[in-house]
């Protein structure tokens, strides 16, 4: 008796819960993730990764119906499993984030895709994600409320009271930097580097190798334009990380912009949060660059796409 209350008690929290988080369209812990899902089929560009996508690029800039779907601390799992959620045939560029030294690190273990653990027991396809990867909670199966560990009070502040009007909300977050901000950078500049030893043989994390060639292989079936990207850094010590992506994208025929370089010509302080992440103002300049190399390449990319379609017929 004890047991089946128990799971009735879940059921019921779990229902309530759902109905006051399907109507949650703010914040990054949910919100965000809502308003993709409602609107995600009316995007024509979409930009996917981290904090290094979201506050570095502004989507309206590039397209009217571009949206940002960069989450903070997010790497391939979270993203990938997010493309794999374009399930119809509409054409859209798709703009992923990827850091050389994450796809290298043998120790990730797609444990960032937690947080999608909201929606596991209402979509098949992030549950199969989340099985896969072995993220999920045994219990989880059979106390479905489980999934909103941690989530609770995020859904709640939210419901109550939105920080913004969602339907004029594109996803980009820029990072308007104070003065004192600044200078805490500045002082952080005049410090002597940590010393970092270059590694010369690379070995491409499991998961980042079958996330990429699952998603090298949706969206050619699917009408999608996968391009991924190397945010800017302040001052990148190694290359050869980069060189080592490139060549594994390069086999995939998988366009591939490293732009981490991109201010190295004009490495100006305010265009900088900290050596990570762009100002508002430098991201202002990132997207220009964004905009023009999609431009250039978008026309290439759909003779590509038609001339692949045309082979596979």
């Amino acid at each position: 008796m004890t047991l089946i209350i128990s799971f009735l008690i879940d059921k019921l929290i779990f229902v309530t819960l759902n109905k006051i988080s399907d109507k949650v369209y703010t914040g990054q812990k949910v919100g965000k993730l809502n308003q993709y899902l409602l609107q995600k089929d009316d995007f024509d560009f979409i930009v996917f990764g981290s904090s290094r996508a979201n506050h570095n690029i502004d989507p309206k800039k590039i397209s009217n119906k571009g949206f940002n779907m960069g989450i903070d601390g997010q790497k391939l799992a979270y993203s990938g499993t997010l493309i794999k959620l374009l399930q119809n045939k509409k054409e859209q560029t798709l703009l992923l984030h990827i850091d050389p030294e994450n796809a290298f690190n043998e120790a990730y273990l797609g444990n960032d895709i937690k947080a999608l653990l909201i929606k596991y027991n209402r979509n098949n396809i992030v549950k199969t994600e989340i099985d896969n990867l072995k993220q999920n909670n045994i219990l989880q199966k059979y106390y479905w409320s489980l999934s909103y560990n941690g989530s609770v009070i995020a859904i709640l502040k939210n419901y109550f009271k939105p920080n913004y009007d969602y339907r004029s909300y594109f996803g980009y977050d820029p990072i308007h930097v104070s003065e004192t901000q600044r200078e805490i950078f500045q002082n952080i500049l005049q410090k002597n580097d940590t010393v970092i030893n270059c590694k010369y043989e690379f070995k491409l994390n499991k998961i980042y190798k079958d996330y990429i060639d699952e998603l090298n292989t949706f969206c050619k079936v699917n009408n999608k334009h996968l391009i991924i990207f190397t945010s800017p850094k302040f001052s990148d010590k190694c290359k050869n990380d980069n060189k080592a992506l490139s060549q594994v994208l390069d086999t995939r025929n998988i366009p591939y912009f490293d732009l981490t370089d991109f201010f190295n010509n004009d490495n100006a302080v305010e265009y900088w949060k900290d050596k990570e992440h762009l100002s508002s103002k430098g991201a202002e300049l990132f997207t220009e660059k964004i905009k023009g190399l999609f431009h250039e390449n978008y026309a290439l990319l759909r003779t590509k796409n038609t001339y692949l379609k045309d082979l596979r017929q």
